[in-house]
């Protein structure tokens, strides 16, 4: 078999561009051995450990949260390799306005600074000042200064759990079900009167952590709205009831003088803002004097994360752009089917050959009313770079007197695919037969005559 220069150099310029294929084949050979196939795992009874933690042991996952309660955090690793501990901590709910995105961003909190300067500009006053000819001036002027009362009257936008008594309940096996169930309830609000007036016991996180791999259904009649959660898995419910919104306030405002066109309900939200950290086994106990002592942001100062997949792609997150607006999560924003689909953030740690965890959730959420009637709604989500964390907000769209119910869940899988072309083995076999291509071209230049590739004659 002989072949010319020109058959060499394209065999050569072929097998170069087909590479990065070649290369991202073997990444996905990894990601196909899912940890998430296992079906069930025995998971042994939980137990106080180091007096500060309720921990679950498995052959494949352990899991940490605060005994007492305290603060919703949750911290979870391969039980093999506890080098990388994954963190979810529960930080806050945020009311806050929809004006021309529909996520969250900082620039926009629901509270009397953001409200003054957005819907009193652009729609109230000019709104008020029209009747001002028909009522007079000194109606007018009541009315600036019956609002500018009210905005001091609204509750802030931020309510930090941090600033709360959390109250643990379980953890208890459910038999016939197969998973641990326990709860976390907001019981009392510290330094911030007017949340304590509703948000009082109205605010849950239930978990569920499961021995099997089970199908739910958070509501039998629309069974197209379900869920897998695998062995291994906790799946939270966050719960919020009787939320009081500062744009009902504003809407009796604009009835009470007659503005019948309210502001839409669709420009208000409440996003429930979650940090997603990873630490070292020795910073453990700083992370512990957070839970036992109240301190502050431990989990954050001790968190090395460099990088986070979000729905496959690679986002950096060493530096702290939280002065910048948050990004949105383009899927929540995209998907149509949305009952199919979840969206996955994987901690990226650099390591291909050891199950990382990961935080998804559903696109849709649940609202129940006075009845237990159903109704769904699309979920929204926006992030940032927080300088080696992330902060993740995850976006509920305003939900009146109903009971909200999302579904996060947390748990391992295969690690990430890297977003390398090429990586080290394949970039030696590359350049070995690249090396042979110039060597047999260089020959033909020299020779003058056909190669056999079997022998050089």
């Amino acid at each position: 078999m002989k072949i010319g220069r020109k058959t060499i150099l394209a065999l050569g310029l072929a097998f170069l561009l087909a590479s990065p294929a070649l290369a991202v084949l073997s990444l996905r050979v990894n990601a196909d051995d899912s940890v998430e196939n296992i079906q069930r795992l025995d998971v042994k009874p939980p137990y106080v450990w180091n007096n500060t933690w309720y921990r679950f042991n498995s052959s494949l996952v352990t899991l940490i949260f605060p005994a007492g309660g305290k603060k919703p955090m949750f911290l979870w690793w391969y039980t093999k390799d506890s080098s990388n501990i994954y963190v979810v901590k529960f930080q806050g709910v945020i009311e806050y306005l929809m004006l021309d995105k529909p996520y969250y961003r900082h620039r926009f909190h629901a509270d009397d600074g953001a409200i003054n300067k957005t819907l009193w500009s652009n729609y109230i006053e000019p709104k008020l000042y029209q009747r001002r000819n028909q009522y007079g001036l000194r109606w007018y002027e009541g009315r600036v200064v019956e609002f500018k009362e009210l905005l001091k009257s609204l509750h802030r936008a931020y309510l930090p759990f941090s600033a709360c008594n959390w109250t643990l309940s379980g953890p208890v096996f459910v038999e016939g079900k197969d998973y641990w169930s326990f709860n976390f309830t907001l019981t009392d609000v510290y330094g911030h009167p007017r949340f304590k007036e509703f948000a009082k016991n109205n605010i849950e996180i239930r978990c569920r952590f499961y021995n099997k791999t089970v199908t739910e259904t958070p509501d039998p009649k629309y069974s197209q709205y379900n869920y897998a959660v695998a062995a291994g898995q906790l799946k939270f419910d966050f719960v919020v009831k009787r939320w009081e919104w500062n744009i009902d306030k504003i809407n009796q405002f604009l009835k009470n003088h007659g503005i019948d066109k309210e502001i839409p309900e669709s420009r208000t939200g409440l996003a429930l803002w979650i940090n997603l950290a990873s630490i070292k086994l020795e910073s453990l106990p700083k992370v512990g004097e957070e839970v036992q002592n109240q301190a502050q942001n431990q989990v954050e100062a001790c968190s090395r994360m460099r990088e986070v997949v979000i729905n496959g792609e690679y986002y950096t997150i060493d530096k702290d752009e939280t002065r910048q607006d948050e990004k949105p999560v383009q899927a929540t924003l995209e998907l149509r089917e949305r009952f199919r689909e979840r969206i996955r953030l994987h901690f990226a740690v650099g390591k291909t050959d050891v199950p990382v965890g990961f935080l998804e959730f559903v696109p849709w959420a649940r609202l129940l009313d006075e009845t237990e009637d159903t109704i769904f709604v699309d979920v929204t989500a926006s992030y940032v770079a927080a300088g080696g964390h992330l902060r993740l907000f995850i976006c509920y769209p305003y939900f009146g007197n109903s009971t909200l119910e999302h579904d996060p869940t947390i748990g391992l899988t295969s690690a990430p695919l890297i977003p390398e072309l090429i990586n080290q083995k394949l970039l030696l076999v590359l350049v070995g037969a690249t090396a042979v291509i110039v060597l047999v071209v260089a020959a033909v230049k020299v020779r003058k005559k056909p190669i056999n590739i079997l022998e050089v004659k």
